[in-house]
């Protein structure tokens, strides 16, 4: 059923034992809209049949007026046909009421100085009914009493001594209270008095009331002294104690099809409502809940819900001392709770999902902060109990708040660590941005402003994502700027890698395409060859700058410088051997070794133990020295052929070495996806918890040890075969990287650095592995 209505908040099991109902409770107190408001209560009690839910109907009707309508006439009466609704109720003898009913939506309004206060209506199942015990009706009294700020003790007819004396356990627990605070334990009391027949006597409405209370109340001299004492202090125990005289609401009430219209009440009924109903609810006589002289809110009242409760279950007998611990302990743990409250709404502000980290000493201060706030709410909470009982739940709260501080910086740290991987990712796209899809390759000294430009960019960005808490060093921004630094020498191996790359390529390019010149029939004579070298040596030259990602204006440059110094020395004795009548043995013999080394290895489907290559070009040059014979015997020719195969030999250790790097790259990136994925954590690079993180999990040998057989098998699947025993220093490189990670040696950025670059590398490798197989074979 949807829209507001009456729901039971406390039920009745078959033990008579009473069972709270949380989430409806919770649905009403703990709304976000009036959990922190203070509220009044309004209650009513008394014997079963005696038209309780029916007079909670018109509270009802007059708090869903509108504001102008709530006037002397009346007007708030609304409509004379319409039906009674909200409280469940009927006329005739059977109880209609079980178990604590509370209306679901607690009614906003304010008092006269402009307060904002929260208004629930509660209905109780009536007293001494033939279905309920002695301690039935006394915790529904109990109950009550405790909760509400107006009580309205229903009864029929008069106000006698027995009706009074349901009153003594609690004039017994005000003194308790009093005696330790000095205030007055409870707010209102009102005897409502139904179904008055002597007007004559005592006028209806609450003049006529009050003459009778005095009366009622009244100590004489031939009284009892318990009766007295009695008297005495129900008027100690509440804040205002009052009586109002109901006429009988006319015979039609008693009606079975009777809707509760107030056309068929009789019209003293009507206007005692008028007279009653606004002296409750108006702005100036509304009475806040208060305990130990301190107004609660609706989050505290469920707090109190929760502790009578319990309590009474557990007691066999209620007692003014047991109704007087529970709501200490009540009263101590509502404090505990808006102090938790206040700590963890000023920590959630601060840390949650959607606000920036903040540096790792911000989440302490910050945590200081909060509780010394949390720490003044309690303090400021009104309590009770000895001051030693409130020193141990204070105790108690600071330690459970200290509980949480590493919840909160473990949710700082997982906002730090993304937050990192993010700027990271600034670095990796300003440094990008220079290269796109090219090799990254500038001249030496362009390195560093680069990589400045970088880190700017990078931190940039991380203090833009950053809460800033004065007087807080940020020790992780400064890691993180550290781990940064750690880039340069990346990027300067990297782009020494990649001008070799450069160098390299343009080298065999101009070595190929001379080399093929010398092959030609007739031969060109030494003006055509030397055009030819002018035409390649430029174009090697144009493009070697087109390589570069930006222009140098630093005029030395050692690649260009190696480049520059290979072509005239390669031309000088391609030069001789184009003269030569043994140039066709030599152009023999030097294809001989080109082709058995292609034979023997494809660059472009393997990498190979360092010595295997050693051994294949050992034999290769013997057998190509053995086959050049030339027609006129010249050792100058023959030391030409061994140091062009020879540069041969060195542009295939150079497609060896990246061939392999690659291959470590690719295995160190096998071990960190399969214990990603053992450990499910994401995003390991970070600098100060990647790898120790990573390490922490890794611990689980099983993952490692799986990790590891599948890093070996990814390795070898790279190498053309696994035979040679001879010291490996790839293999020996790819264990210790390995080891390190597991051990926890912080090489973060090296390890991230191969996970990072590793798709470029086999790109580029790869092609240049290819490109240079096919000149080599282009004879």
């Amino acid at each position: 059923m949807s829209g507001p209505r009456c729901v039971q908040v406390v039920n009745r099991n078959e033990n008579h034992n009473y069972v709270l109902e949380d989430n409806a409770l919770q649905r009403i107190l703990l709304r976000e809209d009036v959990k922190d408001l203070p509220l009044m209560v309004v209650s009513v009690v008394g014997a079963y049949r005696g038209g309780k839910s029916f007079l909670l109907n018109y509270f009802l009707r007059y708090l869903n007026s509108p504001t102008e309508k709530r006037n002397e006439n009346g007007d708030w009466l609304g409509n004379e046909t319409d039906p009674l609704v909200g409280f469940s109720w009927k006329g005739g003898f059977q109880r209609h009421t079980t178990g604590i009913l509370m209306y679901s939506e607690p009614f906003i309004t304010t008092t006269a100085t402009g307060e904002k206060v929260a208004v629930l209506l509660m209905d109780t199942p009536g007293l001494f009914d033939p279905n309920s015990t002695v301690r039935d009706s006394s915790i529904i009294f109990a109950l009550s009493t405790l909760i509400s700020s107006v009580q309205i003790y229903n009864l029929i007819g008069n106000l006698q001594e027995d009706d009074l004396q349901w009153l003594q356990l609690f004039t017994e627990y005000g003194k308790l209270l009093k005696n330790e605070d000095g205030s007055k334990a409870f707010q209102m009391l009102m005897f409502l008095i139904r179904d008055w027949f002597y007007p004559y006597e005592h006028a209806f409405g609450a003049k006529g009331g009050a003459e009778l209370l005095k009366k009622k109340l009244e100590i004489t001299d031939k009284m009892p002294k318990e009766l007295c004492d009695l008297r005495e202090h129900i008027r100690s125990c509440f804040d205002k104690v009052s009586c109002f005289l109901m006429p009988h609401p006319g015979f039609n009430f008693s009606n079975p099809s009777y809707n509760g219209n107030f056309s068929e009440l009789s019209a003293d009924f009507r206007d005692a409502l008028k007279e009653l109903v606004p002296s409750i609810f108006t702005p100036e006589n509304l009475n806040i809940k208060k305990i130990n002289g301190v107004k609660i809110t609706c989050a505290d009242l469920y707090t109190y819900f929760q502790t009578y409760i319990n309590a009474f279950n557990t007691d066999s007998m209620i007692t003014p001392s047991s109704i007087f611990e529970n709501t200490k302990r009540a009263a101590l743990t509502a404090a505990t709770r808006e102090a938790t409250s206040k700590y963890t709404k000023i920590m959630d502000s601060a840390c949650n999902t959607n606000t920036p980290s903040m540096p790792g000493e911000g989440v302490r201060v910050t945590h200081n902060q909060a509780l010394d706030k949390a720490i003044e709410a309690f303090n400021k909470k009104g309590k009770l109990g000895s001051q030693k009982e409130i020193d141990a739940y204070l105790t108690q709260l600071k330690r459970d708040l200290e509980e949480q501080l590493p919840r909160y910086g473990l949710m700082n740290d997982g906002k730090y660590r993304k937050l990192a991987f993010e700027a990271k990712e600034v670095f990796d796209n300003t440094v990008k941005a220079v290269h796109g899809e090219n090799l990254f390759c500038l001249h030496p000294n362009d390195v560093e402003p680069l990589f400045n430009e970088a880190v700017l960019a990078a931190v940039t960005y991380f203090d833009s994502k950053r809460q800033k808490i004065p007087n807080v060093f940020d020790e992780e921004k400064i890691k993180f700027i550290q781990c940064l630094g750690k880039e340069l020498k990346f990027l300067q191996a990297l782009n020494l890698q990649n001008n070799r790359h450069v160098v390299t390529e343009l080298k065999m390019n101009f070595s190929s395409f001379m080399e093929g010149l010398v092959s030609k029939d007739p031969p060109l004579d030494d003006n055509e060859y030397e055009v030819k070298y002018q035409e390649s040596y430029r174009k090697a030259i144009e493009t070697f700058n087109q390589r570069r990602n930006r222009p140098t204006e630093f005029p030395e440059d050692v690649f260009k410088l190696s480049l520059m110094q290979h072509m005239p020395t390669q031309f000088t004795d391609l030069k001789e051997i184009n003269r030569s009548k043994n140039r066709k043995q030599f152009m023999l013999s030097l294809s001989f070794y080109v082709n058995y080394m292609s034979l023997f290895w494809d660059p472009d489907t393997c990498c190979l133990h360092p010595n295997d290559l050693v051994n294949e070009r050992n034999l290769a040059l013997e057998q190509a020295l053995k086959l050049f014979h030339p027609e006129l015997p010249d050792d100058m020719e023959r030391e030409i052929l061994k140091q062009f195969i020879k540069s041969k030999y060195d542009d295939l250790r150079e497609l060896n070495d990246a061939a392999n790097e690659t291959a470590i790259a690719s295995a160190v990136n096998v071990y960190i996806e399969k214990m990603d994925k053992a450990t499910e954590f994401k995003g390991w690079w970070v600098p100060t918890l990647g790898i120790p993180y990573i390490v922490n999990l890794a611990n689980r040998s099983s993952y490692h040890e799986e990790a590891k057989k599948a890093v070996l098998l990814n390795f070898y699947s790279n190498r053309r075969d696994r035979m040679n025993s001879a010291p490996d220093k790839y293999y020996n490189e790819l264990i210790k990287v390995k080891h390190n990670i597991f051990v926890g040696i912080d090489r973060c950025t090296n390890m991230y650095n191969i996970h990072l670059i590793l798709s470029d590398l086999q790109t580029v490798n790869r092609t240049f592995c290819a490109t240079a197989h096919r000149l080599l074979t282009e004879r």
